[in-house]
């Protein structure tokens, strides 16, 4: 784990030396609202997955092949509900069915494939994407597991999301989203063996959706939100 913490300074350290806007948060945020959006480590943008990646490259680049690791396939499938903290706090609910490849014992690479639907006075529509996945694990144990997870990926909404809010009270949102969007996300969970195939998963989570500006500022108005999840994990156990 060691490896891990260096590895993260290193980029939090290089980055903050590119930023003139360290400390800051996006708008209409607070640190509570978004911890580890703050500039410059943007875990709600693209720096989701590219954080992780490059951490998780160097720590296997870096750290011995763990040979005593068996059945280092996992399956997982978990639903959650986050809530926007701006207006018009969407609601967004989820599904996420994916799995993971055990590299070392601290550390999973995987995929995911994404349903998600998010509701409002305003939207109402479903989305469906892939999003790669890191998952460090600070404490595992034989019979639970502690871990931070982060990734990003791409989604498709079947009607452009977020759609204008021109008009709603106090806050006047006159642009409209796209129907492709990025889809990075990043939380804190536990995994708690019930036999050896399967565990329950449980946690909390930032979800971000935006299309990066791909078509202009005026295209990308945006939604965050915090929230659970509850699933489970199954390992296929080799004889």
């Amino acid at each position: 784990m060691k490896a891990i913490i260096i590895v993260f300074l290193l980029i939090f350290i290089s980055k903050q030396a590119h930023s003139q806007s360290f400390g800051e948060y996006p708008a209409f945020t607070d640190w509570y609202e978004n911890p580890l959006g703050f500039h410059p480590l943007n875990l709600h943008t693209s720096s989701g997955i590219i954080v992780p990646a490059v951490a998780a490259a160097a720590c296997l680049i870096f750290t011995k092949r763990d040979t005593s690791l068996i059945n280092r396939i996992s399956f997982y499938s978990e639903g959650g509900i986050s809530k926007g903290y701006y207006l018009p706090k969407t609601t967004m609910y989820q599904n996420n069915i994916g799995f993971f490849y055990h590299t070392r014992n601290w550390l999973y690479l995987g995929t995911e494939f994404n349903v998600y639907h998010p509701r409002d006075e305003f939207n109402n529509t479903w989305g469906f994407g892939m999003r790669p996945m890191v998952r460090f694990l600070p404490i595992n144990k034989e019979k639970y597991r502690l871990f931070f997870e982060s990734g990003a990926g791409l989604i498709y909404f079947l009607n452009e999301f977020p759609q204008p809010t021109s008009g709603y009270g106090e806050f006047n949102e006159p642009r409209t989203g796209t129907k492709w969007n990025g889809s990075p996300k990043y939380g804190i969970g536990a995994e708690i063996n019930i036999d050896k195939s399967f565990s329950l998963l449980f946690g909390a989570r930032h979800v971000h959706i935006s299309n990066g500006d791909t078509k202009g500022v005026e295209r990308n108005p945006g939604h965050d939100s915090n929230g659970f999840y509850l699933g489970f994990s199954y390992k296929p156990i080799k004889n």
